[in-house]
């Protein structure tokens, strides 16, 4: 669909979960506040407790919305193309070491239908060997910041761009498309998340990732990279059911103010984070920020590391994750969104939420640096201080 196509904001459909089948172009509001004539309303929020502080203007005026006019193609299709059936036989979406083992053993993967990539951060403080040094035998590389999105707009390449990175990679219709990288399988979530979004049928990660098969179980690595035939498999439109965009967010943090909505959001964030603290975790992510420090108000806070053996990488077992949310509140059997700071470690948890336990979840990939970078959106911080590059907590 061209943009002279597209619907009005008033005409596009929702993201409701009634709608499958339906091309939609989602808008993507950065700020939605209204304006008067003496000031503007702000929807920001202060203190230990999620109450909405607004301070309105006097006199008169038309109201306002500050929209990007930033348009995602895209369809719902549900989830049942999305579930692999990880609730009821964990090798459908998570394989072991041994397993990839013993196809390594039985000689080509592709012979087998199995494409295998890395998708590691490769940060200098990393352990683990980099790729381009040696990896995984017939493991291929693709470098997350750069294949999937579009320069300088954070938007995810389009449909047929996707469709030609899949078919480079050699992945043909049916194949299994295993994903394994550093930092615990974190932008290998991601990815997996990114090939479900666009229709991929069997997605699996490779439990506890490089740091599993590298340092825990000491395997080979090699430096060969693999020579695929190109193959012929083919992305769909966006799965929007998946995918949270920010005025979706907006109206759910909205009802958790005035009351408590259906939709569970879940902030993977470390605790400090969460609360405001501190911007980001500066052990992991020194020199970023936030303009507003906090969290979308009425999220649950459950920290991605809560759910990982710290020792091998491996999720837990699925009956201690799923006992980790249920303690903490989140209802598995209503809608979630999760998010974190750019989306990877949301991913993680959607995995394990959606993949592993079969709950309905969608990732807000813009996450805290769209939210605590936008103007007017609330933010519930439980510091009781105002905190962040604009407040008192500096950088």
């Amino acid at each position: 669909m061209s943009t002279d196509e597209a619907p009005s904001p008033e005409q596009t459909p929702g993201s409701g979960r009634g709608s499958s089948g339906k091309l939609a172009l989602a808008f993507v509001a950065v700020a939605a506040l209204a304006a008067t004539a003496g000031g503007v309303v702000t929807n920001s929020i202060g203190g230990g407790d999620d109450a909405a502080s607004a301070g309105t203007g006097s006199g008169g005026g038309d109201q306002a919305t500050t929209v990007a006019n930033v348009q995602v193609a895209g369809e719902h299709r549900g989830y049942d193309e999305v579930h692999q059936g990880g609730d009821e036989d964990l090798e459908n979406v998570l394989v072991s070491t041994d397993w990839l083992a013993d196809r390594l053993d039985e000689g080509d993967l592709a012979e087998q239908g199995i494409v295998l990539i890395d998708v590691s951060e490769e940060l200098p403080t990393s352990e683990l060997t980099p790729y381009s040094e040696a990896h995984i035998p017939q493991a291929q590389y693709v470098n997350w910041s750069t294949e999937f999105t579009q320069p300088n707009t954070r938007e995810f390449i389009s449909q047929d761009e996707f469709t030609e990175l899949a078919q480079s990679l050699g992945i043909d219709d049916g194949d299994t498309v295993v994903l394994y990288g550093d930092s615990n399988n974190w932008f290998a979530a991601y990815a997996a998340w990114v090939f479900k979004l666009y229709g991929a049928e069997d997605v699996r990660l490779l439990d506890g990732g490089l740091h599993k098969w590298e340092v825990y179980d000491e395997r080979e690595l090699t430096e060969e990279v693999p020579d695929v035939a190109e193959g012929t498999w083919e992305a769909q439109p966006q799965n929007l059911d998946i995918r949270a965009l920010q005025p979706e967010v907006l109206e759910v943090a909205e009802e958790n103010v005035d009351g408590e909505s259906a939709t569970t959001l879940v902030d993977i964030r470390s605790a400090d984070e969460h609360d405001g603290a501190i911007g980001v975790d500066p052990e992991i992510f020194e020199g970023e920020s936030t303009s507003i420090w906090g969290h979308i108000p009425g999220s649950v806070n459950v920290s991605w590391g809560t759910i990982v053996d710290e020792e091998t990488g491996q999720f837990l077992p699925a009956d201690e994750i799923r006992a980790i949310y249920e303690d903490a509140g989140v209802d598995l059997d209503s809608p979630i969104i999760t998010y974190c700071r750019i989306g990877e470690r949301a991913s993680h948890t959607w995995f394990a939420l959606s993949q592993i336990l079969g709950a309905d979840t969608q990732v807000y990939d813009g996450s805290w640096t769209e939210w605590g970078n936008s103007v007017g959106v609330p933010v519930a911080n439980n510091t009781d201080q105002r905190a962040g590059l604009w407040g008192s907590g500096g950088s």
